[in-house]
Order: structure tokens, then C-alpha cells, then sequence
């Protein structure tokens, strides 16, 4: 049987390593600002040095250099062709993490999660739990395959929740651009000028409109540095957005026009999103009205009547 203060230690060392984790982690976002300029501007001094037609990766991370080692022997073990690894980056991207590191992070974190919760499981069942070797093993891999497969559900969590909060500061920056290109700006003077006010609201929209306009200002397509801003957010109304922008600087629209185009279509779609939100409400509170309303309507109800008929069936 399993040492109630064996479990106790053991779950007492998990929630203070877990803590010392969130505290590290609220230390290292206070200069999440400072190190995202820092990407910026080795971005734009790596486009200057490079081939403007040849730019693939959105900023630098460590050079191959360092971690050659470890660099090797996660190539070894994961065997990834071209297009996964491009996947894996774009999945970096989208998450807010360097791309040029990917692989190898990726790769890390499922090798020490895997054996993580292997060495956990393996402690846990060799220990306190009296199966047979069988039941040991299934339990073991299984943690296993829950460590590996836990790097991709944190990876695409934390990307929706990016592109979520995106999404929400959208509408804002979209509204300064109007006025912007109503003011007679250009462009790359909007989405610079955009940049720097909406950073304050939301440092993930203003990193991205900040990559956008060093994109805009130093490739030679302006086609390009639009795709890959949508290919970056991968989301349906910024793929529309682009579209129309890119229409416009094909067509020589005006682009104050365009974008209060854009504007109104936005706003248009959020208004349906949250119509459609509010004709989902009465189907999804049936459920909770049947369980815990209902019930007590009931009682309120029948209760007394009830209480009446057995005193008078028991007198």
C-alpha cells in the first residue's frame, strides 16, 4: 500500500517546482517587450545582408554553432522531412516563438517530457503499486506517449490563444488605420505608425504589424510581405483583409477606401459571430436548467403538497 506521507512529499516537491516554473515564467515576460524589439531589429540587419528575394525565415535564433550536439542528435531521432519542419515553424510562428529554432526546441521538449513522465510513472508503479509487469509496462508508455503528445497540445494552445488575443485587438488597430489612410499616410507609414500605438494594447498584434512594415520596407514585393503576414496570423478574416489590400495596390484603389471597406466588413462579421453566440445560448443552458432549476422548481412546488398527503396517510 502506498505511504500516505510518501504521497504527500511527493505532491507537496510537484506543486513547489510548478510555482518556482510560474514565477520564472512572470519574470522572463516582463521583458518580452525588449527581447521582440530585439528580434525586430536583427531581422531588418539580416534582410539588409541578404538576398531580398531569397527571405524565408521571419528572424534569427541561435546560430548553428552552438548546441551542434544536441542539434545532431535530435535531427537522429525525429528524422522530419522538409515539409514537417516548415510545419513546425510555421506552428512556432503562429505562437509566438522564434522559427529559426524550432526543430530543435520542439524536439527538446518532447525528448524531457517523454522521459519525464516515464521516470514519474516508472517511480509511481515500482513503488506504491503491487501489478503485475505487464500492467507496468502499459503504464509507463503510456505516460510515455502522453509526454510526447502533450508538447502538441501545448503548442497549439498556446497559439489559439494568440490568435485570440490578436483577434480582439484587431478591431482597434483596424479603426487607427482608417484614420491613418484618411490622413493621407501610406502604407508602410500606417502600419508602422499602427504598430507603435497598439503595442501598449497588445504586444502580439504590434510585433506582427512591426515585422509587417520592416517587410514592407525592405522587400521589393509588397505581395510578399502581405502574404506572409496572413500566413503568420492564418486566419480567415486576416486572409480576406489581405486579399483586399492586395487587390487595392494591383488595381491602384485608394487605399483609405479600401480600408474602410474593411472596416465595415469586420465590424459586419463580428455582429454575425456574436448573433450566431447569442442564438447558441438557450440550446446550451437547457442542459444546466434541466439539472439544477428544474429540480428545485419541483420540490418547491410538489413538496408541500407531498408533506400534506403523507401526514394524512400516516395519522
Amino acid at each position: 500500500m502506498p505511504n500516505t506521507i510518501d504521497l504527500f512529499t511527493f505532491l507537496l516537491a510537484f506543486i513547489i517546482i510548478a510555482f518556482v516554473f510560474s514565477i520564472l515564467i512572470k519574470i522572463q515576460q516582463k521583458n518580452i517587450i525588449k527581447n521582440r524589439l530585439k528580434d525586430l531589429v536583427s531581422y531588418k540587419k539580416s534582410l539588409l545582408h541578404e538576398d531580398r528575394s531569397d527571405v524565408k525565415k521571419i528572424y534569427k535564433g541561435f546560430q548553428k554553432s552552438k548546441f551542434q550536439f544536441l542539434r545532431n542528435f535530435i535531427d537522429n531521432i525525429q528524422r522530419s522531412g522538409n515539409k514537417e519542419r516548415e510545419t513546425i515553424r510555421k506552428l512556432f510562428i503562429m505562437a509566438g516563438f522564434s522559427g529559426g529554432n524550432a526543430i530543435f526546441i520542439y524536439g527538446i521538449s518532447k525528448l524531457g517530457l517523454t522521459l519525464v513522465l516515464a521516470g514519474i510513472a516508472t517511480f509511481i508503479v515500482f513503488t506504491y503499486m503491487k501489478w503485475n509487469l505487464l500492467y507496468k509496462t502499459i503504464t509507463i508508455l503510456g505516460a510515455a506517449l502522453m509526454g510526447s503528445y502533450l508538447v502538441d497540445f501545448i503548442l497549439h494552445q498556446l497559439m489559439k490563444q494568440r490568435q485570440t488575443r490578436i483577434s480582439k485587438a484587431f478591431p482597434d488597430a483596424l479603426d487607427l488605420m482608417v484614420l491613418c489612410t484618411e490622413a493621407g499616410l501610406s502604407l508602410n507609414a500606417t502600419v508602422q505608425r499602427v504598430a507603435q500605438e497598439i503595442s501598449q494594447i497588445s504586444p502580439d498584434l504590434g510585433y506582427e504589424l512591426a515585422l509587417l512594415s520592416i517587410e514592407l520596407s525592405m522587400f521589393s514585393d509588397r505581395q510578399k510581405a502581405l502574404q506572409n503576414f496572413s500566413e503568420r496570423l492564418d486566419s480567415p478574416y486576416f486572409k480576406s483583409i489581405i486579399s483586399n489590400i492586395q487587390q487595392s495596390e494591383q488595381y491602384g484603389t485608394p487605399i483609405a477606401q479600401t480600408m474602410r471597406v474593411i472596416s465595415e466588413q469586420f465590424r459586419q462579421d463580428r455582429l454575425i459571430l456574436a448573433e450566431e453566440r447569442a442564438n447558441r445560448l438557450p440550446v446550451l443552458l437547457t442542459i444546466p436548467m434541466m439539472i439544477f432549476i428544474f429540480p428545485c422548481i419541483y420540490v418547491l412546488l410538489l413538496g408541500p403538497a407531498i408533506i400534506n398527503i403523507l401526514d394524512k396517510l400516516f395519522k
